[in-house]
């Protein structure tokens, strides 16, 4: 009579693979630059296979006139240097280099890294909506209303100055950003507001 187990999990292997999983895995990023201006550029390779198109039914016969893109060479053919070519010409590098640029410039982070675990992160917005709510439910706290970005997290706070404590929302404040990986400068304001303008 034979029995079988099930093989426990190796963790250790199971430990290895999540790091070196979490270290294959890049930020959520913003769009690249480069994708709107290949969008442009494949709108108008677009454009000039339509001119190839029209020009082969011209030489077929099926289309009367005569082929653009013969026209153009021979305008092109036909062209001496002028004073004008000289802003064309430093144009066409400016534009050059403007290209290369958006393609090799890093693309935007659009979320923060949590602190909690590799591989996890969230957005500015989320954390902000967060921070007002913890905030908001602290005593003598009316409203509040918090801007986050990379580097600082800025917490405007309408308050009545009788009952709230301002060591309690700055410490609430703080844990809120201590929840990110990088925790970016907390910067907290007071507004304080009369009584009769509770609602």
């Amino acid at each position: 009579m034979t029995t079988q187990t099930a093989l426990e999990p190796d963790h250790a292997t199971l430990d290895s693979e999540r790091a070196t999983d979490s270290e294959r895995v890049f930020p959520p990023a913003a769009l690249p630059g480069a994708a709107i201006a290949g969008a442009a550029l494949g709108l108008a390779f677009i454009a000039l296979g339509a001119v190839a198109v029209r020009d082969i039914a011209v030489r077929a016969n099926w289309l009367d006139g005569q082929a653009w893109s013969v026209t153009a060479a021979q305008w092109i053919a036909d062209l001496q240097w002028q004073n004008w070519m000289w802003p064309a010409a430093v144009g066409a590098i400016v534009v050059g280099l403007v290209l290369l640029w958006i393609a090799v410039k890093p693309r935007r982070r659009t979320h923060l890294a949590l602190a909690g675990g590799d591989g996890m992160w969230t957005r500015p917005g989320d954390v902000a909506r967060r921070c007002s709510a913890a905030v908001s439910d602290l005593p003598g706290v009316l409203d509040a209303d918090t801007v986050v970005t990379r580097r600082k997290l800025t917490c405007t706070v309408v308050v009545r100055s009788q009952v709230a404590d301002r060591a309690l929302i700055d410490s609430t404040v703080a844990a809120v950003a201590a929840d990110l990986l990088s925790p970016p400068r907390v910067v907290v304001r007071l507004r304080d507001r009369a009584p009769r303008s509770i609602r």
